[in-house]
């Protein structure tokens, strides 16, 4: 899969990566889905701290919620996790030896 370098899409999900407590989110919830409250004990953070990197993460699709009265049970979009997956994967092909693609880059260029 060939995935756009400018697509809005992968824009926001690595927005939303970029961020070190929303990624340690994430690790929490590809262990288990949790509630918001756990999530909120797991990383130390307030509510509404919490409840701020949860809309980021549901923009970018990256949880999934789902309500039963007050309770917010959040799972991780593995799925949309793939989409920035595949989008690094297909640059792997070209990653071999940097500082050998360095020298070669330089050989041929001085040539």
């Amino acid at each position: 899969m060939n995935i756009a370098y400018d697509s809005p899409r992968l824009d926001t999900i690595l927005d939303a990566l970029a961020n070190q407590k929303r990624r340690n989110i994430i690790h929490i919830l590809a262990l288990n889905p949790n509630t918001i409250s756990s999530l909120a004990r797991h990383t130390e953070l307030s509510l509404p701290a919490i409840h701020k990197h949860m809309r980021i993460l549901e923009v970018a699709d990256l949880i999934i919620r789902k309500k039963s009265g007050r309770t917010n049970f959040i799972a991780l979009n593995s799925n949309t996790l793939g989409l920035a997956q595949s989008w690094i994967d297909q640059y792997k092909t070209n990653w071999g030896n940097p500082e050998a693609s360095l020298s070669n880059y330089i050989s041929r260029m001085q040539e």
